[in-house]
């Protein structure tokens, strides 16, 4: 009953297109591979042997407004990422009241199968590659979304992702995409509103969708896969998302554009200003502190910068401390720049920080 009553819908429904968000499908694994990472040499990755498999409507590179709260990025799915008014497709890029559901026809993953098991996947869409960091960590910002949201909520049609490293220090590919300081992969069942049963204690990271920019009766906040590497060692990502229990119902996730960076987590200069000024500046990835070396004992101003320009955060660093440490706990995730002023010639000192 649950395919007919949907598959009526779906081609029943006469407005497909949303302007708002742009989505271009069928790229290749290099095209979406290169929108995910960020600037190679300047923020720490170096990619190489990126593979697809996917249905080429199943995978797409997206631009546009959008309140799931990424703009620019790449799209997974398990069904069909773009609206297509001639042929009865409803995308990502339809409206909440649109039910985007495909049957595409592709296989499963026996990856994904482990976190549902014993239930089956379907459609599954796959994109991997190798992927050697200068830092200590990898981290890349995703949104996951579905149709499934909120009816089967708790139910077997538990629509699941993930992502898989490989490499030193994992001798099994490991799945990062996990609900934050938990060991709990993301899927329907972990992320969602409470309804349909006690399947989820974590609705604060649950959207219900009350807007005009996509088709996703729900989705979750950004989130951030996050792991701690080896420098300079060679790693396998991959990258995953199907259908559970049967091929209807799309679910997609969206990963940001230039997220996918590393960095260090251990002291270590901030750049050749900040070396001549004394200070020591760790970690650029944060979690609720910031810490700060002053060698040379000068006072200076400090200030936290949003992408906005706006200053959410100022303190002093004295003159007599040669190590602070700094509350950080009440910014938003995000990337900010710490701004340092010298009170003692007005020299500025400015580097990115990103708050886990």
């Amino acid at each position: 009953m649950k395919k007919w009553i949907f598959t009526f819908f779906a081609l029943s429904s006469s407005l497909f297109v949303n302007a708002q968000l742009s989505i271009t499908n069928n790229q290749t694994a290099t095209q979406l591979a290169t929108t995910l990472v960020a600037t190679a040499g300047n923020l720490g990755v170096t990619v190489t042997n990126p593979v697809l498999t996917c249905d080429s409507l199943a995978n797409g590179e997206l631009s546009g407004s959008s309140n799931f709260g990424i703009n620019n990025g790449i799209v997974l799915s398990s069904g069909f990422v773009n609206a297509d008014t001639a042929n009865g497709i409803i995308g990502l890029n339809g409206l909440p009241s649109f039910m985007s559901s495909d049957f595409v026809g592709t296989p499963g993953d026996s990856m994904l199968e482990a976190i549902v098991a014993p239930h089956i996947t379907y459609d599954a869409c796959v994109l991997e590659f190798d992927i050697q960091p200068v830092g200590n960590f990898m981290e890349f910002e995703y949104v996951f979304g579905s149709e499934e949201y909120p009816e089967f909520n708790c139910s077997s049609f538990n629509d699941v992702f993930g992502f898989y490293i490989s490499g030193p220090g994992f001798a099994n590919a490991t799945n990062i995409a996990l609900i934050p300081n938990t060991a709990i992969p993301v899927s329907i069942n972990s992320i969602n509103d409470g309804s349909g049963g006690p399947c989820s204690i974590y609705q604060n990271l649950y959207v219900n969708n009350t807007d005009t920019t996509n088709s996703m009766d729900g989705f979750t906040t950004p989130l951030i896969a996050h792991v701690s590497v080896t420098p300079s060692q060679v790693y396998h990502l991959k990258l995953a998302i199907s259908d559970v229990s049967d091929g209807i119902l799309n679910s997609f996730v969206i990963l940001k554009a230039n997220s996918l960076k590393s960095g260090n987590t251990t002291p270590s200069s901030v750049n050749n200003i900040a070396n001549e000024a004394g200070l020591t500046i760790y970690p650029t990835e944060m979690d609720n502190t910031l810490y700060i070396q002053n060698t040379i004992h000068q006072g200076w101003k400090i200030e936290i910068i949003g992408m906005d320009g706006i200053a959410v955060y100022r303190n002093q660093l004295s003159s007599q401390q040669s190590k602070s440490s700094f509350d950080v706990s009440g910014l938003s995730k995000g990337i900010y720049l710490l701004k340092m002023t010298s009170e003692l010639n007005g020299k500025v000192v400015v580097e990115k920080i990103i708050k886990q």
